[in-house]
């Protein structure tokens, strides 16, 4: 049946008598019928509405959602709310994670065909690995792709000081984000989530993450849920259980950080296809976060020293971050260092000649360098 989930949604709403509910699921209806070209029904939808609220109807946006809940202690929001125009990051993955994160998409749009097969919809995603790879980045366009709401929770207001404030506040999170078709997000997802079986937590732990799984397995068909966490070993064994699709983010190959390497210079210089390679190889074992950073200091520096900004400008920063440049060292034994470093990454790449157009050194020096 096409349209099973957002029509029991309504359904739903209306026997809880939560008009939230009701209104933002038509709504999203409503878009669905105007994509499939059935302007005819999404106009009396549109009519219903008019109708039978006492405001005149909006486009879904923050002010069509319920206020966000917080916290007993500290009154502070749980919860961040960003539509899906704001929503505007461009991601870079490897292969494998693309595929991954395009079949959860396509799980989604592909819903109301699960349905009519008997199949639930697969809507939970955890990503996990190292840090700076793009898991906050992927959560974001995730929502900007289905053109839902996303709900960043705010875990540092969520966890509380009080015996089972914690736990009340993860329920009235989950049920808040229940209220919309939206992409609920835990970032830090270890906070909440750590093995039961840890010796140095206290009982409140446990108490936690029980009311975590009760939740996650509640949760309605059509709220997404999207978990990120730099320390997968720390989370409970149940918890994995829970999701439906499993994302090992991974530091970026080279044809990934080349991608990155132009995406963050915006133009602003011209790389060939040969100085692109060198750079990318040069920033071998960073992740996004560090080559966004290593292209912005570069930019900035050439800025505020009105320097020329260039390949070498680029190169400075990387070293700055490759190699562990001592105060005490002479400027010799730093060249050392350089030459060392690129030479170690390919010597067919980065020959005497491209060393001394980067190092603006002559290559017999080089050559003595390497001798020494």
């Amino acid at each position: 049946m096409k349209y099973f989930i957002e029509i029991s949604k309504i359904i739903d709403g209306a026997i809880k008598l939560d008009k939230v509910k009701v209104e933002n699921y038509i709504r999203l209806l409503m878009k669905k019928l105007e994509k499939d070209g059935d302007d005819k029904a999404a106009i009396k939808l549109k009519g219903l509405l008019e109708k039978n609220s006492s405001n005149s109807l909006n486009p879904m946006d923050i002010s069509s959602i319920s206020k966000t809940p917080v916290d007993f202690e500290s009154r502070i929001p749980m919860a961040d709310v960003i539509m899906p125009e704001s929503n505007t990051d461009t991601i870079i993955l490897s292969n494998k994670n693309e595929m991954e994160l395009d079949a959860f998409l396509l799980s989604y749009k592909k819903s109301d065909e699960l349905y009519s097969l008997g199949l639930d919809l697969p809507n939970t995603l955890i990503m996990f690995g190292p840090p700076g790879c793009g898991k906050t980045k992927c959560a974001s366009y995730i929502a900007s792709k289905l053109e839902l709401p996303l709900i960043v929770a705010r875990l540092d207001s969520m966890i509380s000081s009080y015996l089972g404030t914690t736990a009340k506040n993860i329920r009235n999170l989950f049920e808040y984000a229940q209220k919309t078709p939206c992409v609920l997000f835990l970032d830090e997802f270890d906070a909440i989530a750590k093995a039961r079986d840890d010796n140095n937590e206290l009982g409140e732990l446990k108490r936690v993450v029980n009311s975590l799984l009760q939740n996650i397995d509640s949760l309605g068909s059509n709220t997404l849920l999207v978990a990120a966490t730099n320390h997968e070993e720390l989370l409970d064994k149940a918890i994995w259980r829970r999701f439906h699709y499993k994302m090992n983010i991974v530091l970026p190959d080279l044809e990934g950080r080349k991608k990155l390497i132009r995406l963050f210079i915006k133009n602003i210089i011209k790389i060939t296809d040969k100085e692109l390679e060198m750079v990318g190889l040069a920033c071998k074992g960073m992740n996004g976060a560090e080559i966004e950073e290593v292209i912005n200091k570069a930019i900035q520096k050439s800025i505020i020293f009105e320097n020329e900004f260039n390949i070498n400008s680029i190169f400075n920063e990387i070293f700055t971050i490759k190699i562990n440049i001592d105060s005490n060292l002479t400027l010799k034994q730093i060249q050392k260092l350089k030459i060392k470093y690129l030479r170690g990454l390919d010597e067919k790449i980065f020959s005497y000649s491209v060393i001394s157009n980067i190092l603006k050194i002559s290559k017999s020096q080089i050559s003595v360098m390497l001798k020494e």
